[in-house]
């Protein structure tokens, strides 16, 4: 009898927390269907024209992106971060480094903050090749502004977010991260009050799926969490809005993912001791190749991967 009780109480607990995460998702439907695939079309097709000529970085097509994300930012209602969207630095005496930053404060009093990162510069033009980059990484960029959007309107509504958000997009990742690296070196705030960083490199394709199913994530760096994290972007991932092949092992290799790990704008956050995840789509034929154009953006796919992260990063919000 007691054991029977016992697995009724179980079953109940499971059921209530269940109920509680699907009540949660309806409540973010509203800023779900913000996101429309056609607003991440045009601002990918803008990152990645011929004008931009590849964002090098310290060239006027890279210059061109910057204006362009801080514009953005303004209108999406970031605020700009240390009075000013921009953080600006020299690489080796040179090239000139630019971040953008936007800054979105928590709907009540918060001492806590996410950094939600992706990098806008790529490799510019070699001779006369230009490699435009779509998905490296213009479709992180892309996802960034999204998720950007819908937090401000969640913002306008009063209803979160619960920790201070903190969007970059950064320079110089094609210069040993050095846009990432000089963010974490001169953080204003101390980094045990940064409870994550979410970069997203790479998100556009489903070129390369590591089971066969072409409707896939990669997330690497999720242990990096508390405990009480992990295990939700499996459940995100299952449920039947998105359904998205979850892989967290990268192809099942554990030299390849942590050669992922260490090589996008995630690394000098984990390295100073902050939880880090890198959402990817992953390497495929076409990347740092001039064939990275727009034709390969699987734009359904991308927003959906978009709205994969924006519950996880709200779910994050919501612990203290």
């Amino acid at each position: 009898m007691r054991k029977s009780c016992a697995i009724l109480l179980v079953t109940y607990i499971f059921l209530f927390l269940a109920g509680q995460k699907d009540a949660g998702a309806q409540s973010l439907r509203k800023y779900e269907n913000l996101l429309n695939v056609e607003d991440q079309r045009r601002a990918l097709e803008y990152l990645a024209d011929e004008m931009t000529e590849g964002r090098a970085s310290g060239t006027e097509g890279k210059r061109l992106a910057e204006r362009y994300l801080v514009e953005q930012f303004r209108a999406i209602g970031l605020k700009p971060w240390n009075w000013t969207y921009t953080q600006s630095f020299l690489y080796d005496d040179s090239i000139a480094v630019r971040n953008v930053i936007g800054f979105l404060p928590a709907a009540q009093p918060s001492d806590e903050y996410i950094v939600i990162g992706a990098h806008y510069d790529h490799l510019g033009r070699l001779g006369h090749t230009v490699y435009p980059g779509a998905d490296a990484n213009a479709s992180g960029v892309t996802a960034l502004l999204s998720l950007a959007r819908m937090f401000a309107a969640m913002k306008a509504d009063g209803v979160g977010p619960r920790k201070n958000l903190i969007f970059v997009a950064f320079d110089g990742k094609e210069l040993n991260m050095a846009g990432s690296r000089r963010f974490v070196r001169d953080l204003p705030i101390p980094r045990e009050k940064i409870t994550a960083m979410i970069n997203m490199d790479m998100l556009g394709t489903d070129l390369v799926p590591p089971h066969g199913n072409r409707e896939y994530l990669f997330a690497l760096g999720e242990k990096t969490l508390p405990a009480t994290y992990q295990g939700y972007l499996s459940y995100l991932c299952h449920r039947t809005l998105y359904k998205l092949d979850l892989d967290q092992t990268f192809y099942g290799s554990r030299n390849f993912a942590k050669m992922m790990y260490e090589t996008s704008d995630q690394q000098p956050f984990a390295k100073a001791g902050i939880p880090a995840i890198l959402f990817t789509s992953a390497f495929h034929q076409h990347t740092l190749k001039k064939t990275d154009t727009p034709a390969i953006i699987d734009y359904p796919l991308l927003r959906k991967r978009t709205l994969v992260i924006f519950n996880f990063i709200n779910r994050l919000c919501a612990e203290n």
